[in-house]
């Protein structure tokens, strides 16, 4: 469900936030500090979907990976979707692509991965 996803997700806001208006000004503070902070590290923030099938667990999280990993070089208008499975535990199968229009690759790979989710 949408609160159970949430439950397992980064917040950068107060749950009593009514409008993105009202908390645009401290999202943009919190966000320039986390940026700044990971910068400092030789990291960039990047928004990351972790789907466990297995245990039926969706999360989003804000997370900081080094500037030369894939979802920090992937361009923003690509998704960037890595599998690891039993044959690939240690170097996982990575499917990139745009994440809107025609090849939407990714998006289409991610879509039926939860699509078969639901359905187990």
């Amino acid at each position: 469900s949408v609160d159970k996803i949430q439950s397992q997700s980064d917040s950068l806001v107060d749950d009593g936030a009514a409008h993105y208006c009202d908390i645009e000004a401290d999202l943009n503070v919190k966000m320039a500090a986390r940026v700044a902070s990971a910068a400092a590290n030789d990291l960039v923030p990047r928004h990351v979907c972790s789907v466990d099938v297995k245990r039926q667990e969706i999360a989003i999280k804000i997370v900081d990976v080094p500037k030369n990993h894939i979802y920090a070089t992937t361009p923003p208008s690509c998704e960037c979707v890595r599998f690891f499975t039993e044959r690939h535990r240690t170097y996982p199968l990575i499917v990139q692509g745009p994440s809107a229009g025609a090849e939407s690759t990714a998006s289409a790979l991610l879509a039926e991965l939860l699509d078969m989710m639901k359905n187990k």
